[in-house]
């Protein structure tokens, strides 16, 4: 019998009136998720400046002055005005819509479109060239490459086919025909343009006055009338220079006959800001004007100042004795 263990038995007695089921649970979620915006409320607030706390304490205080009208708050704070409100809060603007990627993704989408179209000029001019039997025989003389200037169309000369006459501004016909047809295409471009004219390192003699310089500056001006001929705005064109010998197409050899050639340049936009750049630098007469303002110079007379001659275009001299090429 010492072996035997006792047996105790608890009867549990239900209260009717007591509550039963997870109710709690759902009141307690409630809490803890008002808890934790809560929290997350003052997390936020830690990181915002005193600016914007008045902002928000503005909008709080009578928010229909920014539902009403934003650009008052913006407005009042670009003008120096000041606020009715309790809190001076001056304003805010409304957060940037383009971010500096943004930009650089636009710039990027601009150049891709502008050598977009570069390619396709080349590829019309290249296919007007093929349709036109007598400018097919011309093609080895034409060079068209993407530059990143733009798009660079180059006339070269060739010693069995010359574009010009030696020591002569005007185009041979079948060299004239090949212009026009450029300018045919370049017309439908929005672009500006630039041609200049080269001559290779063959002079004159030392006494003349009618060197390589004016030379190429004439035949530039020759190519440019040939391109307006072509349907070209005379409105496009952006400069028209003559180089002389100065940028040689053959450095090895700068008695070349290539070397003798008009460079037609399409320029993007790059090229054509740092085009405008450099034209925009003070002239000799606005150079002149501000001198004469300046109180040193109020007392020059007319005879001591300095007389400003304008520029006039070289007129090519009767061609006696040409050289052999140029």
């Amino acid at each position: 019998m010492a072996d035997e263990q006792s047996i105790i038995i608890k009867r549990l007695t239900k209260c009717p009136h007591c509550a039963h089921g997870g109710a709690w649970k759902v009141a307690f979620a409630d809490f803890m998720t008002a808890a934790m915006a809560f929290f997350l409320m003052l997390w936020v607030l830690s990181g915002v400046n005193d600016e914007e706390m008045k902002a928000m304490a503005e909008y709080f205080r009578d928010p229909s002055v920014i539902e009403a009208s934003p650009n008052v708050l913006v407005k009042s704070k670009e003008a120096g005005q000041s606020s009715n409100s309790v809190i001076d809060m001056g304003g805010f603007k409304d957060a940037p819509q383009h971010s500096e990627d943004d930009g650089k993704d636009i710039d990027a989408a601009e150049k891709k479109a502008e050598a977009a179209q570069m390619l396709d000029l080349k590829q019309q001019i290249d296919q007007k060239i093929d349709d036109s039997p007598t400018l097919k025989e011309l093609k080895n003389q034409l060079k068209i490459d993407l530059t990143p200037n733009g798009l660079q169309i180059q006339v070269l000369d060739d010693r069995k086919k010359p574009m010009f006459e030696s020591g002569v501004d005007l185009p041979k016909d079948y060299a004239a025909k090949l212009l026009e047809e450029v300018g045919q295409v370049l017309s439908k471009t929005q672009n500006r343009i630039s041609i200049a004219g080269h001559t290779d390192s063959s002079s004159y003699h030392s006494n003349a006055a009618y060197t390589n310089w004016e030379l190429s500056a004439d035949r530039a001006n020759a190519a440019r009338r040939l391109l307006i001929d072509g349907g070209v705005n005379p409105k496009k064109i952006a400069q028209v220079v003559g180089l002389s010998d100065t940028v040689p197409f053959d450095k090895e050899n700068p008695y070349n006959p290539r070397n003798r050639r008009i460079s037609i340049v399409v320029l993007n936009k790059e090229a054509e800001d740092r085009l405008k750049s450099l034209s925009d630098a003070p002239g000799v007469e606005d150079l002149s004007k501000d001198l004469s303002k300046s109180p040193e110079t109020q007392t020059t007379t007319d005879a001591t100042k300095p007389q400003v001659n304008p520029v006039q275009e070289p007129i090519s001299p009767p061609v006696t004795g040409a050289p052999a090429s140029h």
